[in-house]
């Protein structure tokens, strides 16, 4: 396990959250899959709901709101800034289109949302009194992030520059780049198959479990979904689930050493 209890350095992921039609029902299929317990905003912050293990936050629900309900159900990464305004003109210049712009929320941090050139959404989050996910690599908290892109190349570039991270080919038959500062991996970026059909550019954030079988048959049980097989991998077991209202996410069973 990994803690954070001070912000992350600049241009590594940070945080994550799920947008969705109806809050109450994803906190409760989370809350069977992974275990969180919710501290539920109040009317100010939207019903803004922070999922956490213990103490430890690990995730965030956003509430129900009329702009939502036409939006897809989907997670969304945040990447940590140290200077939203600036990373926002950066990522601008680089290609990016903004959704919304930088604000305040409150004490905790500020944050804006941006389009990537080969369409994914994402975001970026200056921390204040949030300093994101306070434990990974633990069941139940995050431990992976993955862009799904029509252009892997051109999203490479993008993030490496926004991020200033180094990018290297994972070896293997697909077309994989792991972005990377320093010794330390940020995140993955994949090119999408044309064989598997439409698929949106987006993140897709991995939670790691202590059974990945069983947690998607828990996920399926409470209206989710499985999406194919569950694979082993040099990195462990893997299976890739929708939740009740159709957002994808995946888990991760670590290998036993």
């Amino acid at each position: 396990m990994t803690t954070h209890l001070q912000a992350k350095q600049a241009g590594t992921p940070t945080w994550t959250d799920l947008l969705t039609p109806n809050a109450a029902a994803s906190r409760d299929f989370y809350q069977k899959v992974f275990g969180w317990q919710f501290d539920v905003g109040g009317a100010e912050f939207g019903g803004y709901a922070t999922a956490r293990l213990g103490d430890r936050s690990t995730a965030g629900v956003v509430g129900d709101s009329p702009e939502n309900a036409a939006m897809p159900s989907a997670w969304g990464l945040y990447f940590a800034s140290n200077d939203i305004h600036a990373d926002v003109a950066r990522a601008e210049a680089l290609g990016a289109t903004l959704l919304y712009p930088a604000m305040e929320v409150g004490p905790f941090g500020s944050m804006a949302t941006l389009t990537d050139p080969t369409g994914a959404q994402f975001s970026l989050w200056q921390a204040g009194m949030h300093v994101g996910w306070q434990m990974s690599d633990e069941p139940g908290a995050v431990t992976w992030h993955e862009l799904y892109s029509p252009n892997a190349k051109q999203a490479r570039d993008f993030y490496a520059a926004l991020l200033g991270a180094t990018a290297e080919v994972m070896p293997g038959g697909m077309e994989y780049y792991v972005l990377r500062h320093g010794e330390a991996q940020l995140a993955g970026i994949m090119q999408i198959d044309p064989s598997w059909g439409a698929m949106p550019a987006q993140w897709v954030s991995y939670f790691a479990v202590a059974n990945a079988d069983e947690t998607a048959a828990i996920a399926v049980a409470n209206g989710g979904k499985q999406m194919g097989s569950i694979d082993d991998s040099p990195f462990g077991r893997i299976a890739a689930l929708a939740d009740a209202n159709g957002a994808i996410f995946k888990v991760l069973q670590p290998p036993q050493h």
